[in-house]
């Protein structure tokens, strides 16, 4: 019973990101307001008792700083950590925090920020005073090198575990983690769910939630 609760949230998690603008700048509240289908993924596992309340998710800061340096011409840009500290939302159980870096040129002169989520290790363009701005607008993005699409490919989570993903027709995948644990999946849409029935999958952005079979967690596109 808790898996199927775990999964219906999963299938209906379809939002956009946490704090994702439109062509109008939106206020701290309203960014705040929209939530993540990553957060809201572990969640809901959470609430099903899949993961532990004290589990450990996110990325670390080093992990992040390598995630915004690989999405930039290294002999060009240098990304650097800033001692700023992000968090937006009402309260501190709805709050999403960021880190944030400063990317430079070859000469110093200041690039942008890019802000990412700790949580899912979503990248935002980082517009200062708490507002942050779709990824998309950050003057280095480079569409081709960020585009990610559908199920196949590999995904490592903040901790280090691999995902693998084969996909040889619509209607299913088959995954395995650097741990050994493998298997096949029905997909629907953005979500799956293992044979065994015993882990969820969500796709959002590059990013597969896994909730279940004591690998929960966000594992991130490579």
């Amino acid at each position: 019973m808790k898996r199927s609760v775990a999964m219906v949230a999963l299938g209906t998690l379809l939002l956009s990101g946490c704090i994702q603008q439109t062509d109008v700048m939106e206020s701290t509240e309203e960014q705040a307001a929209k939530a993540n289908p990553q957060t809201q993924a572990l969640e809901a596992a959470t609430q099903a008792g899949l993961i532990s309340e004290d589990a450990t998710v996110g990325l670390s800061e080093e992990e992040a700083l390598q995630q915004v340096s690989d999405a930039v011409d290294k002999t060009q840009y240098v990304v650097e950590a800033t001692e700023e500290t992000l968090s937006v939302g009402t309260d501190a159980a709805s709050a999403c925090e960021y880190y944030v870096f400063v990317v430079s040129d070859a000469t110093g002169r200041t690039v942008g920020k890019v802000a990412v989520d700790r949580e899912t290790g979503e990248k935002y363009n980082y517009l200062g005073d708490g507002v942050l701005d779709d990824y998309a607008t950050f003057p280095l993005y480079d569409a081709e090198a960020e585009q990610h699409e559908g199920w196949p490919g590999s995904y490592v989570s903040p901790a280090g575990v691999m995902l693998t993903i084969t996909q040889e027709e619509k209607a299913g995948f088959v995954y395995r983690f650097s741990d050994g644990t493998e298997g096949t999946a029905a997909v629907n849409g953005e979500t799956a769910k293992s044979g065994d029935e015993q882990m969820n999958f969500l796709l959002a952005d590059g990013i597969i939630t896994v909730a279940g079979g004591g690998l929960t967690g966000n594992y991130i596109a490579q």
